[in-house]
């Protein structure tokens, strides 16, 4: 097969991986020995796995091939290489949450959504890189991934691994977690899709914990049914997750192709407090543009301060946060990254009051983001007020106006880590440098699908998804 050919192949959509290993056009293994030969060339520059599984990788992928030939087919992700954030329990190898604290742990069983990926039959190819423990920084012991558009720039936020992985051809789709935006926001940076799903649709059952009421699990992928087959395969009651929804799991691939005409999307109203690239401005303008053009209905509205739902989230995850790792960092605190030794510390001395009133103004935005969702179908905003940064940056330049980096780039996502609704990013355009842009679709509780079904019109409407980053 030719390099042209080989890389057609690894930026095809899982659907379409999917459909042709069972035509048996394809073998799991030979797609599987793509990735792996992709990942061992460009992980180096990259550096977005932290652990390959070759070896297990490849003997799951002649397996299931096996049981392809036998008649037995596990549905759409039988045999297709994906990866998880090394933040996923997974049984017989290492799962670091990239700290020095957890590099020899091996968990002794899988979490729950990486047992769900082996039971719909794909392959695991390894673990990718994160933010120490998903938080606020990277530990020196692992790096920063790079961003494949521009390997200069970062890839936003603590899933970068996964998100990497997925643009640069080096998995169909991978998982991620989400506690502030740490999903969305890689999926913007790097030019793909990212969702967070309702909280509790997905198990969190084995995987290192966050900020324990905001952490969701999921799925990134190049389209959006791809995201919405791998959603499928990962969602549902898991008694192993007391927090999680006891409703039966959504079949939200099964409604994409309907359309958006007579649906009503809620626009919020330029706030204050809120700067914004001009270039990210103007294709969220544009996005809308093609929303109304497929049939949608543009109303705008007014929404809670975006800055009161990140104070809140900061508060309540730097508590929960401080809450799990208290023996660590009685025990084992010069091995946290400086950064997040900071924030742990900053956590485990926020008074207990403020955790409380957080939650307190917790349930205030919940019942307004409730008020205003019962006269629209989804809300449509912007992931980031920027696009991917230089690496090692600390402040941002917004509108003529430098900022705190952390600050500015929560200022759209933990509102709906917050509510706890699902938000899908999907890709919107690329600014002046060729660096992706995209925008978030946010729903009602529980309503995965027309989340997906309006962000795959969109996704119709424009060709963003099928860019490629400029590797060699």
């Amino acid at each position: 097969m030719s390099t042209t050919a080989d890389d057609d192949l690894a930026f095809a959509p899982l659907a379409e991986v999917s459909r042709r290993i069972k035509a048996r056009e394809l073998t799991s293994a030979a797609l599987t020995r793509l990735m792996l030969d992709r990942i061992a060339r460009l992980n180096p520059t990259l550096n977005c796995f932290i652990t390959v599984c070759a070896d297990a990788a490849m003997a799951q992928a002649e397996a299931l091939d096996r049981l392809l030939q036998s008649g037995l087919d596990l549905g759409p992700l039988h045999g297709v290489p994906v990866a998880v954030k090394d933040n996923m329990a997974t049984a017989g190898v290492r799962t670091t949450a990239a700290s020095r604290i957890l590099a020899d742990w091996v968990p002794d069983e899988d979490a729950t959504v990486v047992q769900r990926l082996k039971q719909a039959g794909a392959v695991i190819l390894g673990k990718t890189n994160l933010y120490e423990f998903a938080y606020g920084g990277v530990h020196e012991d692992y790096g920063e991934t790079r961003n494949p558009w521009n390997l200069g720039r970062t890839c936003s936020a603590s899933s970068s691994g996964p998100a990497c992985a997925v643009a640069a051809g080096l998995a169909y789709a991978s998982l991620g977690t989400d506690t502030g935006g740490s999903v969305r926001l890689p999926a913007a940076a790097c030019g793909i899709v990212g969702h967070k799903p309702t909280y509790g649709l997905v198990s969190r059952a084995g995987v290192v914990p966050a900020g324990y009421s905001l952490d969701h699990v999921g799925p990134f992928a190049r389209t959006v049914r791809d995201t919405a087959l791998v959603l499928n395969a990962i969602a549902g009651p898991d008694p192993r997750d007391p927090a999680g929804s006891r409703r039966a799991a959504p079949d939200v691939a099964s409604d994409l192709g309907r359309g958006i005409g007579g649906l009503v999307i809620g626009v919020p109203k330029r706030q204050p407090s809120e700067l914004i690239d001009p270039q990210m401005h103007d294709a969220f303008v544009a996005a809308l543009a093609v929303l109304e053009r497929e049939g949608a209905a543009l109303v705008e509205l007014t929404l809670p301060d975006h800055l009161l739902s990140r104070t809140a989230m900061w508060a309540i995850s730097a508590s929960e946060l401080a809450e799990s790792h208290r023996e660590y960092l009685r025990t084992r605190a010069q091995d946290y990254s400086p950064t997040v030794r900071g924030l742990v510390r900053q956590g485990a001395f926020l008074p207990a009051v403020e955790y409380v009133h957080a939650h307190r103004v917790r349930q205030k935005i919940i019942a307004d983001y409730k008020a205003v969702m019962r006269h629209v179908d989804v809300l449509a905003m912007p992931v980031v007020p920027f696009p991917a940064w230089p690496i090692g940056a600390e402040e941002v330049t917004v509108a003529n106006v430098t900022e705190n980096l952390m600050g500015s780039l929560t200022r759209y996502c933990p509102p709906f880590n917050i509510t706890g609704q699902p938000a899908i990013a999907v890709p919107s355009g690329f600014d002046h440098e060729g660096l992706p842009l995209g925008f978030q679709i946010a729903g009602r509780w529980h309503e995965e699908a027309m989340v997906f079904r309006v962000a795959r019109a969109y996704e119709q409407a424009t060709d963003w998804h099928r860019r490629r980053p400029p590797l060699q």
